[in-house]
């Protein structure tokens, strides 16, 4: 995937996230004026006998969806308003902002404004999710400056700082230090053999003539990195040092041929 089309993704989870987000509603009582949003997952009624059913609110707005209707409501009456559909009983219970601040005797005002009815706590998810966006784009970016600046490393440049930054703790360690030498061979020597077999490698690199002194030295490292690679057995982190300094090894006399190689050309 190309820096594009991850932004674009990123862009995009991001909206679908945020969006999701703004579903979660602080709960409280229901004052006159609310705006009250009933899902109708049911056929069986039309707009025209839910209106009906509903005559003691102010319709505000009836949506069709596929299975049922989104039904948004009003009412200025106080009291418990009870509406039968099919076998379920709704029971809306619609209170005044003036019982919740009832009591006896005189009393200071608050300066205190009192928040409107299902207010989205959406802030704090909102600036999180920016977080963890801008955090991505820098981690795209970033990848990306490493990528343009391999560019201008040399091949040996390139497997040294890929190889020394492995965890020797990771389980996988010989299969990416493999990887990183078959990457190296490929970009100093214009082969294939990625994803290639020790056998299969070798007979590729028999057709490369500058090669040919250090075919066995390339031999030995990856039968005994298939060793390890596979016997079942955990080797110790001394020892995946070791083989990763006898690989670098072995990859400095490579590029000291391949270099001389170019010069003499």
């Amino acid at each position: 995937m190309n820096i594009k089309k991850t932004l674009c993704a990123l862009i995009a989870l991001l909206l679908i996230w945020t969006s999701g987000i703004l579903v979660f509603a602080e709960t409280r009582n229901i004052y006159i004026g609310d705006i009250i949003t009933l899902q109708i997952s049911s056929r069986e009624f039309s707009a025209e006998e839910l209106r009906e059913r509903f005559r003691a609110f102010e319709i505000v707005d009836i949506k069709e969806e596929r299975d049922g209707y989104l039904l948004s409501l009003r009412t200025f009456e106080i009291g418990e308003h009870r509406v039968l559909l099919g076998n379920k009983e709704i029971i809306i219970n619609i209170h005044s902002t003036l019982d919740d601040i009832q009591r006896e005797g005189l009393f200071e005002g608050d300066t205190v404004v009192i928040e409107a009815g299902f207010l989205i706590r959406w802030r704090v998810f909102f600036y999180t999710a920016l977080c963890i966006f801008a955090l991505s784009i820098c981690f795209v970016l970033l990848k990306a400056f490493r990528k343009k600046n391999d560019k201008t490393l040399t091949p040996l440049q390139i497997f040294i700082r890929h190889s020394s930054s492995l965890s020797v703790e990771n389980d996988g360690y010989f299969v990416d230090l493999t990887f990183n030498f078959k990457e190296y061979l490929e970009s100093a020597f214009q082969c294939r053999i990625v994803g290639k077999t020790s056998a299969e490698i070798m007979s590729e690199l028999k057709e490369v003539k500058m090669l040919s002194a250090l075919l066995s030295d390339i031999k030995s490292w990856l039968m005994k990195c298939d060793i390890l690679k596979f016997s079942g057995v955990k080797a110790s982190i001394e020892i995946k040092q070791e083989h990763y300094k006898e690989l670098l090894r072995l990859v400095e006399k490579i590029d000291v041929q391949n270099t001389q190689n170019e010069e003499s050309a």
